[in-house]
């Protein structure tokens, strides 16, 4: 542990060689005391040496006008100020080694007043400044503590980031947050720029899909990718409406964002229907301007909008581990659909019985199904089918209740797609599907089941 008198003296010594600022002076022993800032610890030593000097004049010694001639040199006023007292010339007054003069409180309020104008447009509730410092001033740090063997000290960054930050915890009355800050501010003091980092803002919720041939998410023509021609009518649309647009539209008006992306739990067939509790999604909005709206207000918007086509219920704010949390899940999260199945002929009552009893807690063998096989890679998954009901409407017609694992294409379940899904239902019942009609109805968390 450094004594008094050794930090004294090690800052002497620096300070003979190299003139610093107060902020650079103080960071070198950042390590001892508390509650003060590197501009305080250094001034206090400083002031300690200028007693010193003034000491050791007043007893006609020489090396107490050097120590404030030292002091003076590195920009201490009072220093001079003693020396022309005692009728000494004081030295010029030399830029820091370290920083060159640029940590100074003249400074750091020009960046962060222009920083708090632009963050006037945000609602935050915290934030973290970071900082960028060029190479050779780090270089010159590092250089000055092997000489001197400092192992009292922290990285320049703190001194910047920490003087930032009070000024803007002071005006925005904001917490500082390292985890997950709402708003980043990167600061180059030496450049006098900074850059502004709004993170996006989370809302989770479910989503019914009220009506067939609506995608996920939008759709564009198989033969343009978007750009418009004869096939999609110049749309650059397959389908001309999206859940994820139904959603994330009104969002991006409301929050004042910039962009957002549709995260949902899974998705469903275009032709399928989404009922029940509905399907989990988290809509991730990019650089929102605001982030305190009643969404209530939001939930109320869509469902109007969207009214007889998508509704949405249980909005809540969210986080980007919720997020990690429903990627991972959702491969592996049961859903349970309804299925209507038109058959090309009478159905067996007693086959439908044999198909509820095998159908229950095996392992099914699919292989990528043909008519998706342009956008996924053609590989066979082993799924978990965890049972199947079947209630028959008619003779020729079947509703199933079907639950799986997550990603088992229930569509070739039903038809086996000309046997690249094993087993399957229609070769079990000896009868072709000409017409399924298919329903999302449950979506649930994995391990549920």
């Amino acid at each position: 542990m450094e004594t008094a008198d050794k930090v004294l003296s090690k800052a002497l010594k620096i300070l003979e060689k190299y003139p610093l600022c107060d902020y650079c002076l103080g960071r070198q022993f950042a390590a001892l005391g508390y509650g003060v800032s590197n501009a305080e610890r250094g001034r206090a030593i400083k002031t300690m040496l200028l007693i010193e000097g003034h000491r050791l004049s007043g007893e006609g010694r020489e090396e107490g006008v050097e120590i404030l001639s030292h002091l003076a040199a590195s920009g201490f006023k009072p220093a001079a100020t003693l020396m022309k007292k005692l009728g000494a010339q004081p030295p010029e007054e030399k830029p820091c080694y370290i920083c060159e003069g640029i940590l100074n409180k003249k400074r750091f309020q020009e960046i962060s007043g222009k920083i708090i104008e632009e963050l006037r447009s945000y609602e935050f509730r915290n934030l973290v400044v970071g900082a960028r410092v060029p190479t050779e001033v780090r270089e010159r740090e590092d250089s000055l503590r092997s000489e001197f063997e400092i192992d009292t000290g922290e990285d320049i960054k703190g001194d910047i980031t920490r003087e930032i930050g009070k000024i803007l915890q002071r005006e925005f009355k904001a917490e500082i947050e390292y985890h997950n800050p709402e708003i980043v501010v990167l600061v180059d003091l030496f450049s006098q720029e900074y850059l502004i980092q709004v993170n996006p803002l989370f809302i989770k919720g479910f989503y019914r899909k009220l009506v067939k041939n609506i995608p996920q998410t939008p759709w564009y023509c198989r033969y343009c990718w978007g750009r418009g021609c004869e096939h999609c009518n110049y749309t650059g649309r397959e389908y001309p409406e999206s859940v994820s647009e139904f959603i994330g539209n009104p969002a991006i008006e409301l929050f004042e964002a910039l962009d957002y992306k549709f995260h949902g739990a899974g998705r469903e067939d275009v032709d399928a229907r989404v009922a029940g509790t509905g399907r989990p999604f988290i809509l991730e909005l990019k650089h929102p301007r605001k982030r305190f709206i009643d969404l209530s207000v939001l939930e109320e918007r869509i469902n109007r909008e969207a009214a007889g086509k998508v509704e949405v219920s249980g909005l809540a704010y969210s986080s980007r581990r919720e997020l990690r949390i429903l990627k991972s899940l959702s491969p592996i999260a049961s859903k349970t659909y309804e299925a209507v199945v038109e058959f090309d002929g009478e159905v067996d009552e007693e086959r439908l019985r044999m198909v509820e009893e095998r159908f229950r807690d095996i392992v099914v063998e699919q292989r990528t199904p043909r008519r998706v096989l342009k956008r996924r890679a053609d590989k066979i998954r082993m799924k978990k089918l965890y049972y199947v009901e079947a209630e028959r409407l008619d003779d020729r017609v079947v509703k199933f209740r079907i639950k799986t694992q997550g990603g088992l294409y229930v569509k070739e379940l039903i038809d086996g797609d000309e046997g690249r899904t094993q087993p399957n239902i229609a070769e079990a019942l000896g009868r072709k599907p000409l017409k399924i009609d298919l329903t999302v109805v449950e979506v649930e968390a994995a391990g549920s089941a």
